[in-house]
Parts: structure tokens; C-alpha cells; sequence
């Protein structure tokens, strides 16, 4: 969608960066409470009828249909200043940071084809 005018199903790609330090230093049942919390801010910064998914270890992926590419870096952007919000681990808290990369669903694109587009940008 090439179009900034088009509307259409925005794939928003989120890869957390330095995940695996938390489980290094913090231990894995810390870095799943990570997880947890990044969900739980992408649910909440999500419009009613987007969808939040956790994509593997440390990726998630939103679907936001109706948005132009404009609107849908701004989302990417609210949603990235959610994830890296503190987060309290025990006396302690941690920032995450998160890559975003944004590709658009289109009829006849295969489901996998576009989450490698999204993914490859959130590099």
C-alpha cells in the first residue's frame, strides 16, 4: 500500500531488544513477568477491535485495521513509548525497548510472507 492515503490492515511487528539479558540477570520467571507486562501495555494501547498476539520469545505482533501509513507509525510510536515505561522487577525496574517494523496485509499475500516484511523492518 504504497498510497499514505490508503487505508488498510496495518501489521505492526514488535521484536523487545535485550530480552535475554532480563532472564540472565533477573531469571526466567522474571523475564516471563517482562512478557506479561509488554502484553498487557500493548492490550491497552490497542483500539477496541485490534488484535495483540504474542509472535515467539520476545516478538509481538498488533493487527490494526483502518489505518493509513501515518496513523499506523503513530500507533507504532505509542505503543513503543509504552513498552519502555519502567517496569519493577522485585526493588528493582527495567526499561525494554522494542524494534517495530509496519507492513501492510493484502489480499493474495500469504500470512507468513507478511510477517516477514514487518519483522525484517523491525531489525
Amino acid at each position: 500500500m504504497g498510497d499514505s492515503h490508503t487505508h488498510g490492515l496495518a501489521v505492526l511487528f514488535f521484536a523487545l531488544r535485550d530480552f535475554k539479558a532480563i532472564n540472565t540477570r533477573f531469571g526466567h520467571d522474571a523475564g516471563d513477568g517482562v512478557l506479561v507486562e509488554v502484553a498487557r501495555r500493548l492490550g491497552e494501547a490497542v483500539r477496541d477491535g485490534d488484535t495483540v498476539a504474542r509472535y515467539g520469545g520476545d516478538e509481538f505482533v498488533v493487527l490494526a485495521d483502518g489505518l493509513d501509513a501515518a496513523g499506523a507509525h503513530t500507533a507504532a510510536v505509542w505503543m513503543q513509548d509504552r513498552i519502555h515505561l519502567p517496569i519493577p522487577l522485585g526493588d528493582q525496574t527495567v526499561r525494554m525497548h522494542a524494534g517495530v517494523g509496519i507492513a501492510w496485509a493484502q489480499c493474495g499475500t500469504a500470512p507468513a510472507d507478511i510477517l516477514r516484511a514487518a519483522r525484517g523492518f523491525s531489525s
